[in-house]
């Protein structure tokens, strides 16, 4: 063999078992966990670090969602504004989520319905209340400003919030309050859903939905999760409930 081919050749042999060693020592892949939570919290994940997946958009998709109808894995009650769509911060795509969207992600008779709807009707196994970072009803309800037509109806449901904190916390001011009001506006949501709705009350008491609630921040693109209200035990709540409906039929 002539030296320029032999080279080549050993050139070629080397770079080959090259690339086989490097998929060889390569971290594998994080798989895209099964649960709810787990797949919003994955989805979320890829979407902060810019390694969003193509989410099911295709026509194929389209066709089966028309014949077959929705069935959505998670209910993600959220914010309105324009920069938390959850669709995109969790990289889910047609059919994967039921979104209901109101500023402030506040709970009022005509969402609730729509929440019943998806956990009665389309089986639902997930609620999540999505706050975020920096928003506009929170900020305006904490100022107290004077607003005009509808917005006050609006920044009510997020007053009684307030007047906890201040009770609770009165040495929170400025950024730190509305930063705490954003939080605890989560998790009350969370409990007026449940006081309010008892098609929603009697599906979390069987097991058959959980609850999850965090705040996106808008620079990071990340969702902190929160920990819930006393006694929404959330994933621990759906096992003791799932344990004791065996038990029981057995």
């Amino acid at each position: 063999m002539k030296p320029l081919v032999k080279a080549l050749a050993v050139g070629l042999i080397a770079a080959g078992i090259g690339v086989i060693a490097g998929r060889m020592l390569a971290p594998t892949p994080k798989p895209i966990p099964s649960d709810p939570l787990g797949k919003l919290k994955y989805g979320n994940e890829q979407f902060a670090k810019g390694a969003l997946q193509t989410p099911k958009v295709d026509e194929m998709t389209r066709y089966t969602l028309e014949t077959e109808g929705q069935h959505p894995f998670a209910v993600v009650v959220a914010c309105s504004d324009s920069r938390v769509p959850p669709e995109i911060i969790f990289n889910q795509g047609l059919g994967d989520l039921f979104v209901v969207r109101v500023g402030g992600n506040i709970v009022n008779a005509e969402n609730l319905a729509s929440i019943e709807y998806a956990v009665e009707h389309l089986k639902a196994p997930l609620i999540v209340v999505l706050g975020h970072t920096h928003c506009g009803a929170v900020k305006a309800a904490v100022d107290g400003q004077s607003l005009e037509g509808h917005l006050p109806h609006l920044v009510r449901h997020i007053e009684p919030v307030i007047r906890q904190l201040r009770h609770t916390h009165p040495h929170l001011k400025g950024d730190a309050l509305i930063e705490r009001v954003t939080q605890e506006n989560v998790r009350y949501t969370i409990r007026v859903i449940l006081e309010r709705s008892e098609i929603v009350r009697k599906q979390y008491e069987a097991g058959k939905v959980q609850f999850a609630g965090g705040v996106y921040h808008l620079r990071e693109g990340k969702v902190e999760w929160l920990k819930l209200p006393e006694g929404i035990e959330g994933d621990a709540h759906a096992e003791k409930s799932a344990k004791e409906a065996s038990h029981s039929g057995h």
